[in-house]
């Protein structure tokens, strides 16, 4: 596919506008202020750079420690959130049928204005009742018109941003909680008392549009997005990409193998399953078409791939911050439990990929398409960052971490163009360099603040130094124009995430205000008849229709809000399941089968983007993707039967323990042999015909979750039979 197609695939797709002029300068500056806002008042680089400059013996007047309003979190988020839906109005045109994408009309500016002001209000009435408690008493007409104001801007910016799907359902979500209030004690009221206690439910602290949700959107996704941004602009991606392809490329169907190791290599911080299909998907599919792979299955590889992104740490997606916050204990715990379930479900597509490629007797790529190896291992420090905040995660807070990768990202660059820029560019860089070990090194030593403090402090500091050294030195242009466009970047990529994340706030603010999440679950559990196994078929299936053209944010917190809760407690009551295993195995299972949403038909919005890209038949992509896709199927199962894959749930490690461990790891690993040679007919190197016998593999690998002996004894007599049986046939 032509770099034209592949934009106007995207054009279609996402709907973004090609900006130019001012429209392009009005963004900029609104994706400035937004990083202003976020790092120097809501992640408090501010009062850091106070106390540092304090501890340097300035005096500073006090507002600048502590600002009455924009220090506040809760104002903060609303000021946030009416950017988002200004940038929404402008980015995004009114209807993508419409022409041309790169000029904004006068009306999108207005509606900006008007949308982008609406959640400002909150801010005067934080000022006004001076409490994050708002009652019914103190809520006036013009409050409720400005709430209800809100509402429409954000549903608008959502229908630009992400389609018609996700506001509808808050829409219908928001009339069944007014009719619930209407009918139900003690809300059964008329008018306006009504009205007032349903938005009620929208503007407190931690509920509605600006609940936790948003939160943690605010207060830590941001920031992963600039990072995930900043590392692609200043050519990490690229480098990842390089080395996997120099690596990986020679290899049966080599781009289809660079796709997955490149994807399990980079995570992603999106939110979006069908944006990482779009981003990465308009070069990968090309190659795999061209090195022979049929539409078809280019098209349905990427998508499986990209979905896992937001699996692999440590920069998995927006909807795993969330997690952390409903499950309730720190990022860094998160992303212990997730890594062996992502490496395992990588290592199942690479299966899947290699037997399709030998199976179609498909080669690597030429030398000639390969870039250098050696070159690309001389600057493995490339990956420095990655490593960092993984350490980083798990030892300090999300955004100190972030920062101090954001440090490290700035430091290899630099040290990258010590090495092999010009003459005249490596005086200026090793000066920055040098700067940049001062500012890590004299807080740690001349001030109060720790370690994590420190480099917090480094890393936004180094975010100064860049966009300066850029204007004073031009050999340092590179890096300063990079990072103005890892802000811009990261602005128009927090927009879809945002609003989905305040949408879908709003919808799960409603079915705990109607108490809907307990009616489903008691639904579910007379569904299932109190057997586990049933039980968690219907909760995959709900999941997964409920995850269905829904952005994977919002999809999470509808399907955790609805039913996580109702797994945990079953886990609990029935099996004696700890709280930490019960919540973090139903909070997993309902995150990767909603995930699963977007490769598993009819809808498969990832699969359908790759079918486009592909030029490939939407439902022969989609099965595709489903079968590739199996062991995100099979892996939720595994983690409740067996909740010490993911490692954090078990308190002290004996031998017991391990030996679990392994040999939960042992039958996934068969799950994904036998699975794989049953779907795909190929069995060490030799094709199998038996359907019959493919579909007992098949049958017997999917049951094994239960990890019962007896049945992976089965799927492992199956895989004997079908090797026999190969070998018998070729004789």
């Amino acid at each position: 596919m032509g770099s034209d197609r592949a934009s106007e695939v995207i054009r279609r797709v996402i709907g973004e506008r090609d900006l130019l002029g001012p429209a392009a300068k009005i963004v900029l500056a609104v994706a400035a202020f937004m990083a202003f806002l976020e790092v120097f008042y809501v992640m408090q680089f501010g009062l850091v750079l106070y106390r540092f400059l304090e501890s340097m013996g300035l005096d500073l007047p006090s507002f600048y420690k502590y600002p009455d309003i924009f220090f506040q979190l809760y104002p903060a988020k609303a000021i946030v959130l009416s950017l988002v839906i200004a940038g929404a109005f402008i980015i995004y045109p009114i209807s993508r049928a419409r022409g041309p994408y790169d000029r904004v009309p006068l009306y999108d500016y207005v509606l900006a204005v008007i949308a982008g002001l609406s959640p400002f209000y909150v801010v005067y009435l934080y000022a006004k009742y001076k409490t994050v408690e708002f009652t019914i008493e103190t809520l006036s007409w013009l409050d409720l018109a400005f709430v209800l104001a809100i509402l429409v801007a954000l549903a608008e910016a959502t229908r630009r941003s992400l389609g018609i799907l996700l506001p509808a359902i808050m829409a219908v979500f928001v009339a069944y909680g007014f009719i619930y209030a209407y009918t139900h004690p003690p809300f059964g009221v008329e008018g306006l008392q009504v009205f007032r206690r349903l938005v009620t439910a929208f503007i407190s602290q931690n509920q509605g549009f600006l609940g936790v949700p948003l939160t943690v959107m605010v207060y830590y996704v941001f920031i992963f997005l600039f990072f995930s941004s900043f590392l692609d602009k200043l050519g990490v991606g690229k480098y990842i990409t390089d080395l996997m392809t120099a690596l990986f490329g020679r290899k049966p169907g080599g781009p289809a193998k660079v796709a997955v190791v490149s994807s399990a290599m980079m995570g992603t911080i999106s939110g979006s399953s069908v944006a990482n299909t779009l981003t990465t998907g308009t070069f990968t599919i090309p190659a795999m078409k061209r090195a022979g792979f049929p539409p078809e299955v280019a098209g349905a590889i990427e998508p499986v791939a990209s979905t896992g992104g937001q699996l692999m740490p440590p920069i998995m997606g927006a909807a795993a911050f969330i997690m952390a916050e409903f499950v309730g204990i720190p990022y860094g715990m998160v992303v212990i439990a997730a890594l062996l379930p992502a490496i395992l479900y990588f290592y199942s597509i690479y299966v899947f990929v290699d037997k399709e490629s030998k199976k179609r007797r498909l080669k690597g790529l030429p030398d000639s398409e390969l870039p250098p190896l050696r070159p690309l291992l001389v600057r493995l420090y490339y990956l420095l960052p990655i490593p960092l905040i993984l350490i980083g995660l798990l030892r300090l807070a999300p955004h100190h971490a972030v920062m101090a990768g954001i440090l490290a990202t700035v430091a290899v660059y630099v040290i990258d163009t010590i090495l092999y820029g010009s003459r005249s560019a490596r005086l200026s860089n090793i000066f920055i360099l040098t700067l940049l070990i001062l500012l890590t090194l004299v807080p740690l030593v001349s001030t109060p603040m720790g370690l994590a403090q420190s480099l917090f402090f480094a890393g936004g500091a180094s975010i100064v130094v860049a966009l300066v050294a850029g204007l004073l030195s031009g050999n340092l242009r590179d890096l300063a124009a990079a990072t103005v466009k890892a802000v811009e970047s990261s602005f128009r990529n927090s927009i879809p995430v945002f609003l989905a994340a305040a949408t879908a706030s709003v919808i799960q603010s409603m079915i705990t205000f109607t108490n809907l999440h307990k009616t489903l679950g008691d639904m579910l559990l007379t569904l299932s008849m109190g057997i586990l196994i049933l039980l968690l078929i219907a909760t995959a299936v709900f999941s997964i229709i409920l995850g269905m053209g829904v952005p994977t944010t919002a999809n999470y917190i509808i399907t955790a809000t609805i039913l996580a809760g109702t797994l945990a407690g079953y886990l609990k009551e029935n099996l004696g399941y700890a709280e930490l295993e019960a919540t973090l195995a139903s909070h997993m299972f309902v995150l990767y089968y909603g995930i699963l949403a977007d490769i598993t038909p009819p809808v498969a919005l990832a699969a359908f983007v790759g079918a486009v890209l592909a030029g490939a038949d939407f439902w022969r992509t989609a099965i595709n993707a489903t079968i590739y896709g199996f062991a995100k199927y099979i892996l939720p199962f595994v983690f409740v039967y067996s909740p010490a894959i993911l490692i954090v749930t078990v308190d002290t490690w004996g031998f017991e323990e391990i030996l679990r461990l392994g040999y939960t790891i042992a039958v996934v690993l068969i799950i994904i042999h036998v699975a794989s040679s049953g779907f795909l007919g190929w069995v060490f190197d030799k094709p199998l015909e038996n359907r019959l016998l493919r579909a007992a593999m098949v049958l017997f690998s999917a049951l094994s979750v239960t990890l019962n002996p007896l049945v992976v004894a089965l799927a492992l007599a199956s895989y004997a039979t079908a090797l026999i049986y190969t070998r018998r046939s070729v004789a």
